[in-house]
């Protein structure tokens, strides 16, 4: 069996402040998948990832200050291999958004994203996680829904919560065992615990089959790629699916809502994305607003306060007061 590379660091300290960030933006890529990287503060920008690379599994220790970063389209579009990641935030705040879900994590609740669709993660100023990098596969054998559970929160105050947190934190304490089989036999019971966590998020879907769970992957896959899309509707990702829109609503129904319910929160989440992200701050509320597909300004407005109890405006003078 191959031998156990040594952990790999990368920390900002050890180059000139002016080549911080962009020294964080190569080592986030080398460490994870290709995303982009931005932050407010780049000048002296501080940041450090420990990452072991196992046999199956990737396991690093990250903390640094406040930044956001993004997995594109370009960057899947250049990527070969699948894998699930893992987040356990172990200190400060992160916020993780994929297909339509958003969930803010904060010290021992963790969530789960997929490296094949786009998804942000907005990290608080003093954050720290422990990232677990699962190849697609292994976590599909074990959970074949994982996709329908990303980005949303297992709580960390949970029974369950609580043993994986734990148990993700010592299993990376004695993954690298002298004996090689020991070590695989680890990571194969972390996969195990991952999935197991996972699945006590996966209660109202237990009556969808496989083949059900993959058309309602696809068709949330349409929405999220297709946001900007002023004519995006549930006929559309019905027709893109192959099925009627009945139908398709009462697979979406027995998930997590109506196909038009899923559009709208995956719109409203993408424009919150926006709000806070310091690149549009030059672009207007009504200008994100189009881009992401709303086209009835005055409908948008009411359906951001009725979901964030805020005007648009509120919440981005509410974020940049955070920041």
């Amino acid at each position: 069996m191959t031998k156990e590379r040594r952990p790999e660091v990368y920390d900002t300290a050890t180059v000139s402040p002016n080549d911080r960030f962009a020294f964080w933006r190569e080592a986030v890529c080398e460490s994870y998948v290709q995303l982009g990287c931005e932050a407010e503060s780049k000048r002296d920008f501080d940041g450090r990832i420990d990452i072991g690379r196992h046999t199956l599994l990737s396991i690093s220790k990250v903390r640094g200050r406040a930044h956001a970063v993004e997995r594109r389209k370009r960057d899947i579009g250049a990527a070969s291999d699948a894998y699930f990641l893992l987040s356990l935030q172990t200190a400060s705040k992160s916020r993780i958004s994929q297909f339509g879900h958003s969930s803010l994590l904060e010290p021992g609740d963790m969530a789960l994203y997929a490296s094949t669709d786009p998804y942000t993660l907005q990290l608080d100023d003093g954050f720290s996680q422990v990232v677990v990098q699962v190849p697609s596969d292994a976590l599909l054998q074990r959970l074949p829904g994982a996709h329908l559970l990303t980005a949303q929160k297992v709580d960390g105050q949970s029974a369950i919560g609580r043993l994986v947190g734990a148990t993700i934190i010592a299993f990376s304490q004695h993954i690298d065992h002298d004996n090689p089989v020991v070590g695989s036999l680890i990571q194969d019971t972390l996969v195990d615990l991952i999935a197991t966590g996972l699945a006590s998020l996966d209660e109202v879907r237990a009556d969808l089959s496989s083949s059900e769970r993959n058309i309602l992957i696809r068709a949330k896959s349409f929405i999220q790629n297709n946001i900007g899309n002023p004519d995006l509707d549930r006929t559309l990702v019905a027709e893109t699916t192959g099925m009627s829109t009945r139908r398709l609503n009462e697979i979406f129904a027995r998930a997590d809502g109506s196909i038009s319910q899923f559009i709208r929160s995956a719109r409203l989440n993408a424009i919150k994305s926006d709000l806070r992200d310091r690149r549009f701050a030059s672009l207007s509320i009504t200008e994100i607003a189009f881009k992401n597909g709303f086209s009835n300004i005055q409908h948008f407005s009411h359906a951001f306060k009725q979901q964030t109890g805020l005007t648009p405006r509120d919440f981005r003078r509410l974020d940049d007061a955070k920041g």
